[in-house]
């Protein structure tokens, strides 16, 4: 039921209370009324409350009711008007009229006809209000309908389910109920996030996703610019400018990168930015693709814009493997000496070579694993009783997305083979890694030693090994206590029914958890709360 706020303006007090006491604004969902005595005191409450119904005295000192409705006509457009006023002036009535006030009353005002005028005007402001809401749930649908139309068009172009020819994408415009000139030309501009620096599930992910997307649509609304936002695949969004006149693409450049910097920081990510060309609608997917391409082949910028040129690039070559020298210092050690060669070496690349590409890293790794496993074979170890088989038969994506984190593995693996090699001092780097990998994989309820052994590219029984050997539990049984752990702390610290306490620490059977959980405290889940909870009242 629509509630109504009512203005009282007049410079005679008892006329404001008399219309006070006469009226039951109760009757017609009158919830404030509130009363001015000049035009400054009724400004005043216009700009800090909302007035659906104005009831007007016309002759006032310090501006008449007729400047008060003049001024509301400028600011509040919404607002109905009422008059009462003492003179019958025509010329008082036809300024009103003009002003569109609602209703032009005299003094001594007939309550009972006061209230059925203010009863029509408020019907009016319903009716109003009722057809401005159609309208604008009209606009919605259609605004909505047509987005959905152009994601289609977009999606089914840049998938190439349209062949891309002039004549065929303008023939399935047509069937989206689109349309673009021969005049307009596409500017592709692809945006990647590279790494998310904080442990995401996919649903915050997805919302990341959503919120860098709908970031870039007001970008486009912000600069009046003509243009959509697509999703492509997971972590990557498309924006499309149309345009019919070149861009300025240092200032956009400039816009670009001002928007990243915002974005990566407040979303704790990594985020680059790809700028194509100009290019008419039949060479749009073609430009969308070598933008693509492009992408993939950034592995040493992030955090920035970067813009495509047409310039012929090697294949992408990495430096000769010093593999004499890395041989020695795997054989002898120290461990020290090796890895400050692979710094120095991953720090020499970056800066010498300015044409590193995916292809770079891809060649680099495979001669890295022949030298991995060739010493390791000269000192009569196995690689695949340390490693696992995802590091021997899988190129691992994660590692080879940039030079940054395929200088993190180098370390990481050599680390690893220098330990076997010459079994150090416990250090125990790689049991600390595991350990924070299972405490950000409390909940999932399949997770395994080899998941485990997998993210750290270790043979499962050789982390075993280690892991108990550095810890004194197993894999399975430190899991197993890390989940109880979690399991109290959540009894403790939320209301949450024990049934979602035990999903929460990774356990789809409640009997089993129940059965474990008492196993290691001496009470069930609920016993444990409450004696808690008593504890802390007896304090």
């Amino acid at each position: 039921m629509s509630q109504f706020h009512v203005l009282i303006v007049d410079d005679e007090v008892h006329s404001i209370r008399g219309v006070q006491a006469g009226v039951n604004w109760d009757k017609h969902n009158i919830t404030s009324v509130f009363t001015a005595n000049n035009l400054r005191q009724a400004q005043a409450i216009f700009l800090n409350h909302k007035v659906d119904l104005l009831l007007c005295d016309i002759e006032m000192p310090k501006g008449s009711g007729l400047d008060l409705l003049k001024w509301v006509r400028e600011h509040y457009s919404e607002t109905e008007a009422i008059f009462l006023t003492c003179h019958s002036d025509f010329f008082y009535a036809k300024q009103a009229l003009q002003l569109k006030s609602f209703n032009y009353l005299l003094k001594p005002v007939d309550y009972q006809e006061l209230e059925e005028v203010i009863h029509d005007a408020l019907e009016k402001i319903k009716k109003e209000r009722e057809a401005k809401m159609v309208e604008e749930s009209y606009l919605r649908l259609k605004k909505s309908h047509h987005s959905v139309m152009e994601e289609r068009f977009w999606l089914d172009l840049i998938h190439q389910v349209v062949p891309a020819t002039k004549e065929t994408i303008e023939k399935h415009m047509k069937n989206y109920h689109l349309s673009y000139t021969d005049d307009n030309s596409f500017l592709p501009i692809l945006f990647h996030v590279q790494e998310w620096k904080e442990n995401l599930s996919i649903h915050e992910e997805k919302v990341s996703e959503y919120a860098l997307k709908k970031a870039l649509a007001e970008i486009i609304e912000k600069y009046y610019m003509d243009g959509y936002v697509l999703n492509l695949e997971n972590g990557y969004v498309l924006m499309i400018i149309t345009l019919d006149t070149p861009i300025n693409l240092k200032e956009f450049r400039e816009n670009c990168n001002q928007f990243i910097l915002e974005f990566a920081q407040f979303f704790s990510c990594d985020l680059c930015g790809y700028i194509g060309n100009q290019v008419p609608i039949e060479e749009f997917v073609g430009m969308v693709q070598t933008l693509q391409e492009f992408e993939r082949n950034n592995v040493t910028e992030s955090n920035k814009t970067m813009v495509f040129h047409k310039e012929k690039k090697g294949l992408g070559s990495s430096p000769l493997l010093p593999t004499a020298e890395w041989t020695i210092l795997m054989k002898s050690g120290p461990k020290e000496k090796l890895l400050e060669a692979i710094s120095l070496y991953f720090t020499n690349w970056k800066m010498t070579d300015k044409n590193i590409t995916a292809q770079s890293l891809h060649l680099f790794y495979q001669d890295f694993l022949q030298l991995i496993f060739y010493v390791l074979q000269v000192k009569g170890i196995q690689a695949n009783q340390v490693y696992s088989q995802n590091l021997l038969t899988e190129k691992p994506q994660r590692v080879l997305k940039s030079l940054n984190s395929l200088k993190e593995w180098v370390v990481y693996i050599a680390d690893i083979a220098m330990d076997q090699l010459h079994q150090p001092h416990e250090k125990g780097s790689v049991v600390d890694i595991v350990k924070k990998y299972i405490l950000d994989h409390l909940g999932e309820q399949r997770l395994s030693r080899e998941d485990i052994a997998n993210f750290v590219y270790l043979n499962p029984d050789y982390l075993t090994r280690l892991f108990k050997k550095q810890t004194g539990l197993s894999i399975s049984d430190y899991l197993q206590l890390q989940r109880i752990e979690y399991a109290k702390k959540l009894l403790l610290e939320t209301n949450l029914p024990v049934s979602e306490v035990a999903l929460s620490a990774g356990y789809s059977n409640f009997s089993y958890f129940s059965t474990i959980f008492k196993k290691s405290t001496k009470l069930n889940p609920m016993e444990y709360r409450k004696k808690s909870l008593l504890s802390e009242k007896s304090l």
